[in-house]
């Protein structure tokens, strides 16, 4: 499974972390000002991340991302676009998308990453994150989301490779609890998918000063797929109370199947996040310290 995580907490915090941008680079942006005038003429231009399929720039409060995937990138748009007037809920707007250039721009949400913060389970974030999810299902671009086909039995076979990778930077309690949850057999695929943000982790989730959700990011990974696999994690990142409130409001009573499910797909995530740390530990520390926060709630024995 591929994780799509932003190179810090949240990209849109304005922090450089790629170096300068090429000249290429410069003339895409310097083209898309003339255009479009989204920021003042000599507005400096950061690089925040430099993936395998976009590359994101800050210029003023504006965020931009390329990518040479432009199918995908025009379905992101549209689907951003319809649940943007369909919920409260900040989402990145498009302010400006050149299917040519492969462009998609967008003003910069304000608030502050969960996965930065102490107090996470509040009614407000579980309210907010019940109404995207609910909008995520009925908007119409959903249904031509690609289908997500990562096997569960391959997403148990890559938690087991993270784990031979991650092993001694456990204690020895974690060490025991990922082993027993690895030598288990993963839940069977699932036929009946929906639409999901599919990687929304606290990363990926803001909150302002007064503790109410500020908006979802990072949209990327949107599927069909198992709905089980947003629920597991918010389970990871805000608890086993959060995660099964929201999946009762968008479904029914959680079964004992679902649950399995849920803790399967969280437990996964905690493993492919500690990777995903411990690969720069001190760029990635935020991951690190939620790794030792959430261990207890996703991987205790009644699970």
């Amino acid at each position: 499974m591929t994780a799509m995580h932003e190179a810090v907490p949240s990209c849109e915090r304005g922090e450089s972390v790629n170096g300068e941008l090429s000249e290429d680079e410069n003339a895409l942006l310097t083209r898309l000002a003339r255009s479009h005038g989204l920021w003042a003429p000599g507005a400096e231009a950061v690089v925040l991340t430099r993936g395998p399929e976009n590359t994101t720039f800050s210029v003023g409060d504006i965020i931009v991302r390329h990518s040479d995937r432009t199918r995908e990138q025009a379905r992101e748009v549209a689907l951003l676009g319809a649940l943007a007037g369909a919920m409260s809920v900040p989402i990145p707007t498009p302010l400006v998308h050149d299917l040519n250039e492969g462009i998609f721009a967008y003003r910069r949400l304000s608030g502050t990453p969960l996965l930065l913060c102490d107090e996470r389970g509040s009614a407000p974030v579980e309210a907010g994150l019940i109404e995207v999810l609910r909008a995520l299902r009925a908007a119409e671009p959903a249904s031509r989301l690609p289908v997500d086909v990562f096997s569960n039995e391959k997403m148990r076979q890559d938690a087991v490779r993270h784990f031979d990778e991650i092993r001694w930077h456990l204690t020895v309690e974690q060490a025991a609890g990922v082993a027993g949850f690895l030598a288990a057999n993963p839940p069977a695929d699932r036929e009946d998918i929906v639409a999901q943000h599919n990687d929304l982790g606290a990363e990926h989730i803001l909150v302002d000063d007064t503790g109410n959700l500020a908006g979802i990011i990072d949209w990327t990974d949107a599927a069909r797929t198992d709905p089980a696999r947003d629920i597991g994690s918010i389970y990871r990142d805000l608890g086993p109370d959060v995660a099964f409130h929201v999946s009762e409001a968008l479904d029914q009573p959680v079964t004992a199947d679902e649950s399995a499910r849920i803790r399967f797909f969280a437990r996964c995530r905690w493993i492919e996040d500690v990777a995903y740390a411990v690969a720069e530990p001190v760029t990635r520390a935020a991951y690190l310290r939620n790794a030792g926060q959430s261990f207890e709630h996703t991987f205790r024995r009644s699970g």
